[in-house]
């Protein structure tokens, strides 16, 4: 692989995750502030497991230690 596929790679994945943290964002808008992994995960098309390290890089939005996927917007 070249260092431009890498970087091609790279950047092509962070496009992907800006979009789906957009739909987390709107899932939970829609549902209040809060709503399950499963849902979230749904909203965007992608696994659970996909979804939790999307939601790991984001500032704004948490799991609860019952699991729940909360925004945060306004809550600080």
């Amino acid at each position: 692989m070249t260092v431009f596929d890498e970087a091609w790679y790279f950047l092509k994945e962070e496009m992907t995750d800006k979009e789906h943290e957009k739909k987390i964002i709107a899932c939970l808008k829609k549902e209040g502030g809060a709503a399950s992994l499963e849902d979230c995960a749904k909203e965007c098309g992608i696994s659970k497991e996909e979804c939790m390290k999307v939601i790991r890089k984001m500032d704004n939005v948490k799991i609860s230690p019952h699991g729940d996927v909360i925004l945060m917007d306004g809550l600080r």
